[in-house]
């Protein structure tokens, strides 16, 4: 085997294992926002009173 040939080969080793780390790691990333929680406050209201304003709700800012 000549060395352009080996290096060949041992370079596109290289770049599949690469490759192969990085869509491993992206791959769990992915899975842990998944997995992470978040709550989300939502506010009801009753249909059935939807004609009457109501005075007492307080606007939230963000």
């Amino acid at each position: 085997m000549t060395y352009k040939i080996k290096s060949l080969l041992y370079f596109s080793c290289f770049m599949l294992a690469s490759l192969a780390y990085y869509v491993v790691d992206q791959h769990d990333q992915f899975q842990e926002q998944m997995v992470d929680k978040s709550y989300v406050e939502a506010d009801f209201h009753d249909t059935q009173n939807l004609e009457e304003p109501e005075e007492d709700q307080e606007e939230v800012q963000p």
